[in-house]
């Protein structure tokens, strides 16, 4: 009889294993890209929808920083019944030189505000890190002096860059660090012809930033049954001691602690999480 139990057990799991990703389009995410012109132009979101079968509903105004953005948040978000929402926020507010301008701390606590309503709301969030600035076609179109004790636009806009990060760290959230992606490659302003906004090869290295975090969204949940539960414990303990071979969304899935491997930390985190004594990365 106990043999029987266990047979039935393994059975499901492997089930529940297998029936990740096969979602009916009833049971696909609503997902909402708000930001500002940068998501407007409907680019970065395409690589997104085709990966993963998904329609991105675009909620992008140009110009927009958190502060004017604010308005619009709650009836584009939350009352939408999103339930992922990229927040795409940050080029606008370090424009100084402008009255859309948001201070720093401002720019924090405003996306601060952002978070804290998705996560009553429980819709996932995605924080995109703002892409970085070059400076010389940029300043062709703003007074350079506001700029200068920070060393340029792009000093500035490191500072934003940065308060997200913090702010994504503090919260809780998954980021897409975007911005470092851009700044990692041999030539980043060649990807940015006005200053500002990429060109298609630029919105390909966006998109394939984003790609890279968006399976972080389910950590834990190595079944993509959206639960984290025992069936996700007993997946990851059969992963790290090699009676089942995960697929690379499912590894992702199980490394819970970011280090990049499937192993007894992970298990234990996933079913400390499954118990209530651990919060999981998104939750």
């Amino acid at each position: 009889m106990k043999r029987l139990v266990c047979a039935l057990i393994s059975s499901l799991v492997i089930l529940c294993g297998m029936q990740i990703f096969a979602l009916s389009e009833s049971e696909k995410p609503k997902v909402v890209a708000f930001g500002d012109s940068i998501t407007a132009a409907d680019k970065w979101q395409k690589y997104i929808e085709q990966e993963y079968g998904i329609d991105i509903i675009n909620r992008g105004v140009g110009g927009d920083s958190t502060h004017t953005a604010m308005a619009r948040f709650r009836q584009e978000v939350i009352y939408s019944s999103a339930d992922i929402v990229f927040i795409s926020l940050g080029t606008n507010d370090a424009a100084i030189d402008m009255e859309k301008h948001t201070p720093l701390e401002e720019y924090k606590e405003n996306l601060r505000r952002f978070i804290d309503q998705c996560k009553n709301a429980g819709v996932k969030v995605i924080l995109n890190i703002p892409t970085p600035i070059v400076d010389e076609p940029y300043l062709t179109r703003h007074d350079p002096e506001p700029f200068l004790e920070y060393g340029g636009p792009n000093g500035l806009l490191a500072l934003y860059a940065q308060a997200a990060r913090e702010v994504a760290v503090e919260k809780n959230v998954v980021y897409a660090d975007i911005n470092a992606a851009f700044l990692a490659t041999d030539d980043y302003t060649k990807y940015f012809p006005d200053g500002i906004h990429p060109n298609d090869a630029g919105y390909k290295i966006y998109a394939e930033c984003v790609l890279s975090v968006y399976e972080r969204l389910w950590i834990g949940d190595i079944n993509g049954d959206g639960n984290v539960n025992q069936y996700d414990y007993i997946l990851a303990r059969r992963a790290y001691f090699e009676t089942i071979v995960l697929d690379e969304k499912q590894k992702t899935r199980a490394d819970v602690n970011c280090d990049g491997k499937n192993d007894q930390y992970d298990y234990v985190l996933i079913k400390r999480a499954y118990f209530g004594t651990y919060t999981l990365l998104g939750n």
